[in-house]
């Protein structure tokens, strides 16, 4: 007996726990805000990449919502936001993709509008959104960019080119040259017209003197119109009296802040939710808060900049730089012009790629049978060979470099044949020595270029030496030019001056 009344107590025990465990739980639900008790807006946008659902929905960085569900509707991309009730949104509301932070989450922002407008209710849609730019908008740009350094060389080659732009720079050095030489013959000439000037300087101030002393009354004047300034800014210090006089009944937008009670309610709701932001960043809960307190997304954290840091480093180490090179060849009194982009992603290694405008042309040897009859009706053919030059067409260099201390060995497609080179530096790479051979073919010798380069200064180079100097068909060429060159920080300049597209 005394067995069946201890599991009469033991039963009696769990219905009673259950019962309190049930009622708790009705409890919660009931003070507990779910979508079922949310109303749903709507918005589209033409991109939400890293938009997921259940990501929040604030209103001036306060959460207001979720983002209930993304779908794809026509081209556009449809979301559905559950709003939690009393929050109201006005139909010339806007809805914008942001994101929290360098490496934070996706959130959907809400400016609600005006109260002009009518509110929006179950199943309303936002009509105004906002789409961030994207990688493609800011590469495009980019391209537009080089596309107009295309431009300029292009121009540049043009109005260096041929007789009448070399004479043309010759005159412009020659000009310079005797600027140069006028001014000093002029500072020269002139030191005892400077020393004049400082003692006319030194006389003028002591007139100045004396005529400040001349003229009292005028400072007599200068202290009654401080008297006036003075009057007025009495006016201005009553002007302000009324105007705080009006800040002290609650007039205006400043005295309603200091005298509404409701807007003192409204500050003391902003701050309580701040306290509520802050204790749910200690308890660990949202991006922030397992941020500081989880060691495991800290630990990712680092290692994701730490990935960061290693590309960075990578692109510190890369170089680029464009080139202009015009060329004066002596046999066709024409400029050969090379447009160069260099890649180098380490300093004992680049690419090269080249577009080349040569006033010779490109080789091109046709064969063909030609049949004729001869005075006894006899049917002959033989093969007639001709070698022409393309004028119109342009070359083109695709080349891969490697570096062992001064020597740089290179090679690929050069002047749109396969070839090699080899560049030879010296006085810390001002001053180049080169060798290339291209054009390998069985029935006439390679084309062969030497000669040298002298950085003499910033941005600028000489260059000399002999073109195809092996030639068996009179190509051979001396050639002379002035080269330019546009380095790294260079085209930073450019495309940071360069305004991008934010877009809407």
């Amino acid at each position: 007996m005394a067995s069946a009344g201890t599991e009469i107590k033991v039963g009696l025990f769990v219905f009673a726990a259950l019962v309190g465990l049930t009622y708790m739980t009705t409890q919660v639900s009931k003070g507990k805000v779910t979508t079922r008790d949310m109303y749903d807006v709507a918005a589209y946008f033409d991109n939400v990449s890293g938009l997921k659902e259940n990501s929040p929905v604030e209103i001036a960085g306060i959460d207001v919502g979720l983002v209930k569900t993304i779908g794809l509707e026509g081209n556009r991309a449809k979301v559905i936001m559950a709003v939690k009730p009393g929050v109201v949104i006005h139909a010339d509301a806007q809805v914008a993709v942001r994101t929290r932070g360098v490496l934070g989450d996706k959130f959907v922002e809400i400016v609600p509008g005006s109260s002009s407008h009518p509110v929006l209710t179950q199943g309303g849609t936002i009509a105004r959104s906002e789409t961030p730019p994207s990688l493609e908008d800011v590469l495009q740009k980019v391209g537009q960019i080089a596309d107009d350094v295309g431009l300029v060389a292009r121009s540049v080659s043009n109005v260096l080119g041929g007789e009448q732009g070399e004479q043309d720079l010759r005159i412009m050095i020659q000009n310079m040259r005797d600027m140069a030489v006028g001014l000093n013959g002029l500072v020269q000439s002139n030191m005892d017209a400077v020393g004049q000037i400082v003692g006319n300087l030194r006389d003028f101030s002591a007139d100045l003197k004396q005529v400040s002393g001349a003229n009292k009354d005028g400072v007599d004047k200068i202290v009654k119109n401080l008297e006036v300034a003075s009057a007025e800014v009495q006016v201005t210090l009553k002007h302000m009296n009324v105007l705080l006089g009006k800040l002290h009944e609650g007039e205006g937008p400043m005295g309603r802040l200091v005298s509404d009670q409701d807007m003192g309610q409204d500050l003391k709701e902003t701050l309580a939710s701040l306290q509520s932001v802050s204790r749910k960043i200690d308890e660990g809960k949202g991006t922030i808060g397992r941020l500081i307190n989880d060691d495991t997304t800290a630990e990712e954290l680092d290692k994701a900049l730490e990935g960061i840091n290693k590309y960075l480093a990578k692109q510190d180490q890369f170089r680029t730089s464009v080139e202009f090179s015009p060329e004066y060849m002596s046999r066709t009194g024409d400029f050969k012009s090379y447009l160069n982009l260099k890649l180098q992603p380490a300093e004992d290694k680049y690419y090269m790629l080249s577009l080349i405008s040569d006033p010779s042309g490109k080789r091109e040897k046709t064969t063909k049978m030609v049949k004729y009859r001869d005075d006894g009706g006899a049917w002959h053919t033989y093969e007639e060979e001709k070698t022409e030059f393309n004028k119109d067409k342009l070359k083109f260099s695709a080349q891969i470099a490697k570096r062992w201390d001064d020597v740089v060995l290179r090679g690929g497609i050069i002047e749109s044949s396969g070839g090699f080179g080899v560049d030879y530096y010296l006085w810390d790479d001002r001053l180049q020595f080169f060798v290339e051979a291209f054009d390998f073919r069985h029935d006439h010798p390679p084309h062969l270029k030497g000669g040298g380069k002298l950085y003499f200064m910033k941005n600028f180079y000489l260059s000399a030496g002999m073109d195809d100097f092996i030639s068996d068909d009179g190509q051979a060429s001396f050639f002379s030019g002035l080269g330019f060159y546009f380095t790294d920080e260079d085209l930073k300049y450019i495309l940071g001056s360069a305004p991008l597209p934010m877009g809407q």
